[in-house]
């Protein structure tokens, strides 16, 4: 089924659902929550890539994977410094802001979410439609360090499970429950939050991030016996717009807004494309990449970094840069080159990255440094993470099923 159809039609499978409905509290009809840009000295490209690739179930190379451990552990011995801002709530008739707290070295960006009357740092993700939090009901090990929410707060949905699988095996599995959720100046009551029981390593040690908050299609959604609807679908109608933006600049403080859509924050025309229904992008905000061709399915997705493509377009790009290797742990290039722009096609529209933020990180001590475009490994899915972003102001129209480009003021 094209996860895609008519408002009205979602609306009837919806209520087809033992579920209530969600009530959604209307305050002034859009919220804008700001995140601040981490510079390319603090990322990680191998971290990034084999992040990347297991969020979309590409079992990353043995030599990856070994070199994103090692790579891990040393930033953990080695207790990296990590910048925790103060978390400010806004409110009001007409709209609210939260500051974003930047997590280093795997290019992660938290905000602060206000879930049952908690304030927790969630993960703003485009790429995913589960809204799941670090809660009481998890050992107490993987409670340490971090904001956890209180389940007694909670209205647990009796016999509702849910289950994120990741590529290498691991899970994120519990119960589900309802809540009021807030982000900025907007509020839903009755959202159902999701509250794992058990937690992949991978996050449990991050003990920044307090959980993941989802905001593609309740298709995509993991919860049984009845998926349900995302943040964003919820609050949809209460929106004076059913859409939100990323406006995440290169270099400067970014932002993300609900309802509305800042025209000073892009140059010329936003050009639109239509959502599409992928076999391996369900429920994601999926389009065309170079149409006519055979590219694999596009996915905007802000939960993750990179650019990961088809090999062709990888091949394509690569080649005429000096001296770029290619190896089981990435593509890198010497720090001196400059790269050259990146022009692909987002439906009809061309979109230009500039070679400067296709300059990822340093790869290693000999000069060399790690390339923003990476292969997809033939998997049949191109990834478009914040390097996308960082050059396009990007909207997200869940009332007309599309996505929209324009180049950023």
């Amino acid at each position: 089924m094209n996860q895609f159809l008519s408002s009205s039609l979602i609306l009837a499978l919806l209520l087809a659902s033992t579920t209530s409905a969600v009530a959604v509290k209307r305050d002034g009809g859009y919220s804008k929550i700001n995140r601040q840009a981490v510079g390319p000295n603090l990322r990680n490209g191998v971290m990034a890539l084999d992040r990347t690739m297991r969020k979309y179930g590409i079992q990353p190379p043995q030599e990856l994977s070994d070199a994103a451990t090692q790579q891990k552990n040393a930033i953990t011995s080695g207790a990296a410094a990590s910048t925790n801002e103060k978390v400010v709530v806004g409110g009001g008739t007409e709209s609210g802001s939260v500051v974003a707290n930047p997590m280093l070295h795997d290019q992660e960006y938290l905000s602060p979410v206000v879930i049952g009357g908690q304030t927790l740092n969630l993960d703003v993700d485009t790429g995913s439609a589960d809204l799941w939090i670090f809660n009481t009901a998890l050992p107490a090990e993987d409670q340490q360090g971090r904001t956890v929410y209180n389940i007694d707060k909670s209205k647990e949905l009796t016999g509702y499970t849910f289950g994120v699988n990741y590529g290498d095996g691991s899970q994120t599995y519990g119960i589900v429950a309802r809540d009021t959720v807030e982000v900025g100046g907007v509020s839903v009551s009755g959202q159902a939050i999701e509250l794992p029981t058990a937690v992949s390593h991978e996050f449990t040690n991050d003990t920044n991030s307090d959980g993941i908050l989802g905001l593609a299609f309740y298709s995509a959604n993991t919860i049984k016996p009845a998926k349900q609807k995302t943040f964003f679908e919820s609050a949809m109608a209460s929106l004076k717009a059913p859409v939100f933006t990323a406006n995440l600049k290169a270099g400067s403080a970014g932002s993300y807004e609900f309802g509305y859509i800042d025209n000073t924050a892009y140059t010329g025309t936003l050009q639109y494309t239509p959502l599409i229904q992928s076999a391996s992008a369900v429920g994601l905000w999926a389009f065309e990449a170079n149409p006519g061709t055979n590219a694999s399915p596009a996915i905007a997705d802000t939960g993750t970094s990179l650019l990961l493509l088809d090999d062709d377009i990888v091949r394509a790009y690569w080649a005429p840069v000096p001296g770029h290797t290619s190896d089981p742990q990435g593509i890198t290039f010497p720090c001196d080159v400059e790269l050259p722009d990146f022009k692909i096609k987002l439906g009809d529209y061309t979109a230009t990255i500039s070679g400067s933020l296709l300059n990822y990180s340093a790869a290693d001590e000999a000069g060399y440094c790690f390339g923003g475009i990476q292969s997809n490994n033939g998997q049949g899915i191109n990834v478009f993470g914040d390097v996308l972003f960082a050059s396009q102001f990007v909207v997200f129209d869940g009332g007309q099923n599309r996505i929209g480009f324009a180049p950023h003021a």
